[in-house]
């Protein structure tokens, strides 16, 4: 059932409807393993998400419900001037402790997840699944809307810091799982140049493979003596072994 089929139509009416889920944080289930068929999703990677889920969204609502601004109308595709940057910025200390008092009790594993995936773009993953739900009525994200705004659900605090704050171990062998959603690869960016070289640390990524995606990361890690560039050509030829051309499509990896 979609949300328009059942709330009258008009901006006074869409407003309504956004302000009883905001105010009053009324989050539907979602059940992540049907949004995410092709994914093999265990228990820790379920519970990280709801924990994320329970925790951001509420938080993103109440910033949205104070400035009055409606994510179902199109002028959520031009959110400049709102202040929501500076006033979704204020939140993330409190996003911090409701998560960090949402995953004391958790498991270790369960937290490492909460964890990685917050670094990637958790928060923006389960807005869009909120979205999603709350539109349609299905277990699904909401790729059409929010676009514009995705950044500002990414958290800034390094990955060092974060795993303190969170009581997890950074340099663990645990898994860093990718959530496939048709075909697109979710929880693919990082929140600062920081954790991308952390995540080449950890072996989750080749660095000259990923120095190929994105100009600021190979800047980064080739400053750093993560590779070279002569490393980035030799694989840019590999890829691509008769023309030695860009064969790999830039890409924008951090938030």
């Amino acid at each position: 059932m979609k949300i328009y089929d059942t709330v009258p139509q008009g901006l006074d009416q869409t407003q309504q409807f956004h302000r009883q889920y905001g105010a009053n944080a009324m989050l539907p289930d979602i059940c992540w393993t049907e949004v995410f068929q092709h994914s093999k999703l265990q228990d820790e990677h379920l519970q990280a998400l709801d924990a994320l889920y329970q925790s951001a969204v509420p938080l993103a609502l109440q910033v949205f419900d104070e400035l009055k601004f409606d994510v179902f109308a199109p002028a959520s595709y031009k959110p400049q001037g709102l202040g929501l940057f500076e006033r979704l910025a204020e939140q993330e200390n409190a996003f911090l402790q409701r998560l960090d008092n949402e995953a004391q009790d958790r498991s270790a594993a369960v937290q490492h997840q909460i964890w990685s995936m917050l670094l990637r773009g958790g928060a923006v993953l389960v807005f869009k699944a909120w979205l999603g739900k709350v539109k349609t009525g299905q277990n699904q994200l909401d790729t059409t809307q929010f676009d514009e705004l995705s950044d500002l659900l990414f958290i800034k605090t390094s990955p060092l810091a974060l795993a303190k704050r969170l009581h997890v171990d950074p340099y663990s062998e645990q898994d860093h799982i990718f959530l496939m959603y048709g075909s697109d690869v979710y929880l693919d960016r990082f929140n600062s140049l920081e954790t991308a070289a952390l995540f080449v640390d950890l072996g989750v990524y080749d660095p000259a493979f990923l120095s190929l995606r994105d100009d600021r990361v190979a800047a980064y890690l080739t400053e750093r003596g993560y590779v070279t560039d002569e490393q980035i050509d030799e694989l840019q030829c590999a890829l691509n072994p008769l023309f030695c051309t860009d064969a790999t499509p830039k890409q924008d990896c951090i938030a």
